[in-house]
């Protein structure tokens, strides 16, 4: 095979569609068979035509881009690019062209190299779309996602950031998240998230956070340590907005502590007569024994002994109502719950008063049964009083079918 056939059989049969120009024309002087198999056009209907007859001009390949194109390879060493070309068949075919200049028979020649990209071309419309479909959903997203570093420094924020906190992302990377979570939380969360990845791989955290407007938010955020992860290298965050719910689950508490202190009114209310029957008694003794005393000592008959004597009792009947008193003060308590650790016996013992005039009134008997060893509950002296108060309600209206002498309730801690 001489020299020349052996060039034109590696011209034919290059994989690559090959189109050769003179210098500054657009016109086709010679092309492979893989450019008629690209274009759908024989070689002696590709010789007779232009750049132009098979280029897409909807979508602006045309005459003068194509010369510009080829005026420019002509200057320089080798351009690449991107091209569409309409085939025969209507069909369009996007290709990468390599555009230079080559010598050939002593006549400098441009040379286009076009390879078909059609499946690249698929693959990265796919590529977008994927990321186009990813973005919406994370601009759409009612949670946001932020990566740390390990100093708390903000590497990445989703477009969510901006509708979630009202920053935008370009003013905060590369911030220190903690300088915007509430003072009260941050030893939590930097103790929380700022471990090494053996310690602490995935949790959930709540914690303040001021947003853009310099109002205080609740947030809950599930966080994930991917430090040791390539493409991440850093805290994953999912974070969202639970200020609505943290507000509505307060607005729910308060609704239940009205409701709580109403029931005790009620209860309070329906011992009304009672109580001022059990206060009247001691307040009248404690009259007496003061009254009597005081007119024995105008009277000059007052006896050292008889006269202690009246004051102790006086005493014994004030101490009675202050135990009443004490006891209608602590059930009808407003406010937030206050646990702590009480003496069982005790709160039980409190509640004497009360117990017995709802008893008194039922015409029941309580019998206290009570350890011997001290027990300690963690509870909220109102909270367990109510509940108390009303089981003895209950056991004494449940009792009052029962005949008289029968009406017996036992009250053992």
């Amino acid at each position: 095979m001489t020299s020349l056939n052996y060039y034109q059989t590696i011209f034919d049969k290059a994989g690559d569609a090959i189109f050769v120009h003179d210098i500054g024309s657009v016109e086709f002087m010679d092309v492979n068979e893989a450019a008629e198999d690209l274009t759908g056009y024989s070689k002696s209907e590709l010789t007779s035509m232009s750049v132009e007859k098979i280029s897409a001009h909807s979508h602006g390949f045309n005459f003068h881009h194509a010369l510009k194109k080829v005026q420019q390879a002509a200057s320089h060493e080798a351009i690449t690019f991107e091209w569409i070309i309409q085939a025969q068949n209507q069909r369009q075919i996007p290709v990468e062209v390599c555009l230079k200049t080559v010598e050939i028979e002593h006549q400098p020649k441009l040379l286009a190299l076009v390879r078909n990209i059609s499946e690249i071309k698929k693959y990265q419309y796919q590529l977008q779309s994927k990321d186009q479909y990813f973005k919406m959903l994370l601009e759409n997203s009612g949670d946001g996602i932020a990566i740390l570093d390990l100093q708390g420094k903000l590497l990445y924020a989703s477009p969510s950031l901006q509708r979630i906190l009202g920053y935008r992302d370009r003013f905060v990377l590369n911030k220190n998240v903690l300088s915007v979570i509430h003072p009260d939380d941050r030893i939590k969360v930097r103790q929380l998230l700022f471990k090494k990845p053996a310690e602490q791989a995935i949790g959930v955290l709540h914690y303040k956070i001021l947003h853009h407007n310099g109002k205080w938010r609740h947030h809950e955020a599930t966080y994930r340590n991917l430090l040791d992860h390539p493409d991440i290298q850093g805290i994953l965050i999912n974070y969202r907005d639970i200020s609505e719910r943290i507000e509505a689950e307060e607005m729910a508490r308060a609704r239940e502590r009205q409701l709580d202190h109403m029931s005790r009114c009620k209860t309070m209310g329906e011992l009304a007569t009672a109580l001022a029957h059990e206060l009247n008694q001691p307040l009248a003794a404690l009259n007496n024994y003061v009254g009597g005393s005081i007119i024995r000592i105008q009277n000059g008959l007052a006896n050292t002994t008889e006269t202690l004597d009246a004051m102790n009792a006086a005493l014994d009947q004030t101490k009675r109502v202050n135990q009443i008193i004490h006891s209608m003060r602590s059930f009808l308590r407003k406010g937030e719950a206050n646990f702590q650790v009480h003496s069982l016996n005790k709160l039980i013992q409190d509640l004497h008063p009360l117990i017995g005039l709802k008893a008194d009134q039922g015409g029941c008997t309580i019998h206290y049964e009570m350890s011997v060893t001290p027990v300690s509950i963690s509870a909220d002296e109102t909270l367990f009083s109510q509940v108390i108060i009303n089981l003895v309600f209950n056991a004494v209206d449940a009792l009052q079918r029962n005949p008289e002498g029968q009406r017996d309730i036992y009250i053992r801690t």
